[in-house]
Parts: structure tokens; sequence; C-alpha cells
């Protein structure tokens, strides 16, 4: 193995690497817990030792010179090399310790109420499930495994499918008491519970109903706080089949009608007038995605919780839900 060649301060060489990359001294402050003037003395000095400038400053902004652009590609693919390696042998030196990502509304709906049952096979391991919306560094934030909600395929990490979803109106039995739900236009008079990004009507056209998107009713960001709503009576929700199912299975919530749409998700571009829908064909299909760091560092813990996923979502899209239609509304 050669030795490396003369080096300049590896330390003003990460302080560099976070201005540049962050184009902003303040920024790269933030970041590295230290004052903006420290950044500044570092970057300074670091010019004087290599003896070309490496940021051109505009006022209170700084701008990248040639060789500062050229450098930061340099130094940003070094330093992420030692934080991958360092990163997966924390991971097999400490192989019973795994951490999981995964959304709010997944986490609590769908992988705590099954996770018990991985746990009892690993008893000795020490499982850490956190639920954020974030994209996620796995090796600043120390995560194993994502599960995301998206679209997907996703680039600079490893990503398998984990399965599809579809939506369907849910609701308590107690508010279905004494009404017959036999016809989607049923729904007539009920209060629609709505979720960000998931509309009614694509399931209104495929119901047969021409009617416009509500615009009033209770209004979640989360979708499991709008399953929850309608768990607790507040009105109908159009939920996702993953995240409604034991809810279903319980009979917490009734499934009225066997009409089905894939899940999609209106994107934040997609701007339409009060009272209409982002289209249909615009609006890309969404599912679950397992996301893995690009370097595979997987411990036998990962694999092992990774088939168990596999093997708890086939089986989740394999089993029957409750009773639907006529029968689980008392119509």
């Amino acid at each position: 193995m050669d030795a490396p060649g003369r080096l300049p301060s590896l330390s003003a060489l990460r302080v560099f690497e976070a201005a540049a990359r962050l184009a902003s001294f303040s920024r790269a402050a933030e970041e590295l817990f230290v004052t903006h003037s420290a950044v500044s003395h570092q970057v300074r000095g670091l010019e004087e030792q290599l003896g070309f400038a490496l940021f051109q400053r505009q006022g209170r902004a700084v701008v990248l010179t040639p060789a500062g652009e050229e450098l930061l590609v340099a130094t940003n693919a070094a330093l992420r090399q030692i934080a991958d390696t360092v990163a997966g042998l924390k991971r097999r030196a400490n192989p019973n310790r795994l951490s999981v990502s995964c959304m709010p509304s997944f986490a609590g709906r769908w992988l705590a109420p099954r996770i018990g049952a991985f746990i009892d096979r690993h008893p000795t391991a020490e499982v850490n499930v956190t639920s954020s919306i974030a994209l996620t560094d796995f090796t600043r934030d120390g995560v194993d495994v994502c599960i995301r909600w998206g679209p997907g395929p996703y680039t600079g990490v490893r990503a398998e499918l984990l399965m599809d979803d579809v939506l369907f109106p849910v609701l308590s039995p107690a508010l279905v008491a004494g009404r017959r739900l036999v016809w989607p236009a049923d729904l007539a008079g009920l209060p629609l519970l709505r979720s960000e990004g998931e509309d009614w009507v694509p399931w209104f056209r495929a119901a047969g109903l021409d009617w416009p998107e509500p615009a009033s009713g209770l209004m979640m960001s989360d979708s499991a706080l709008v399953l929850q709503a309608a768990i607790e009576g507040r009105g109908v929700a159009l939920a996702r089949r993953s995240l409604a199912a034991l809810a279903l299975r319980t009979g917490k919530l009734v499934r009225p009608f066997p009409i089905e749409i894939p899940a999609t998700h209106a994107p934040d571009s997609c701007i339409v007038p009060a009272g209409e829908a982002c289209p249909f064909e615009e609006r890309p299909r969404w599912r679950y995605w397992i996301v893995l760091p690009e370097r595979d560092t997987d411990t036998p813990l990962l694999r092992s919780f990774l088939a168990w996923l596999r093997a708890e979502a086939a089986a989740d899209l394999a089993a029957p839900l409750s009773p639907a239609g006529a029968a689980a509304a008392g119509v």
C-alpha cells in the first residue's frame, strides 16, 4: 500500500467541504457546530497553505473558484468513503443492533403491531424504530434500512419494491349503523375525511360518481390520523389497504364497497382549481419500498429482518380483510 502524498490540514479540508457543499460559511458553521469566524479562518488558512484561492467573495456570498470546485469533488468523495467505511465497521462491530426508519403512518399502523414477532425471534437484538418523512443519510443518522412510501425507484441507494397498495372508503360500524350503504351514492350526506395528496375524485370516478373534490370537513396531513378519525366515527376515510387492514380485520372499521383504485399521490407541481383534483393520469403510482445504503454492509440481523419484512408484507396482501360491503354494514 502506497503512502499518501503530502496533504493539507484535514480539519481545514473538512471545513472547506462543508462550506463549499452548502455554499455558505454560516450554514457550514451550523453543521459543524463552530462559529462563522472559525470557518472563515480555516478556509483562509487552507488557501494560504495551498497557494491558490478556493472561493470568490461576492459581498456576503461565496462562490467556488474552478480550483475550489475540483477540490470539492475530491474532498467530498474521500470524506464520504471514510464515513461509509466507518459506518460499515460499526454495524459489523455491533451485529445485534438494528435501526429502522419509516413514515409515521406505516410505523404506527403496520409495523408496530407486527414487529413484536420479529423481536421474539431475536430476543438479544437491539431494535430501534424511528418514524420520519425526512430524507435519511444512512451514515449520519446511523440507519440500517428505510421503508419509504413514494414513486421510487431511488438513485444512490439500493431500492426494492416491498408492496403495492390500493385506496378504498372505510368507516366506523357506529357511523354506518342504521344506514343502508348499497351504492356509492349512498355516501351522500356523510362527512368525508381528507388527507393531503390523496384526493377523493379518482375514487368517485371509478365508482361512477360525478362528484367534486370535498372542499370542507376534516383535513389531515397524515394518513394514519385520518384513519384514526374514521375509527372514532368522525367520517368516511379514503384509506390505504395497508394501513386499514388490521382495523378491518378486528371490526373497528368496515368497508362498504369493493371498489378500489391504485394508490397514487398528487404531486406538489399539480395545481388545480378548488373543487377539482389533480388528473389521475398525472398522478404517479406510490408504493412501499425497502431502501438500503448503496454499499452492501448488511449484517445477519438486517438480512433476517428483511426476510421477515418481505414475508409479512406478502402474508398481509394475501390475507382476507374483514367481511365487507352489505354484510359488514348490516344492509
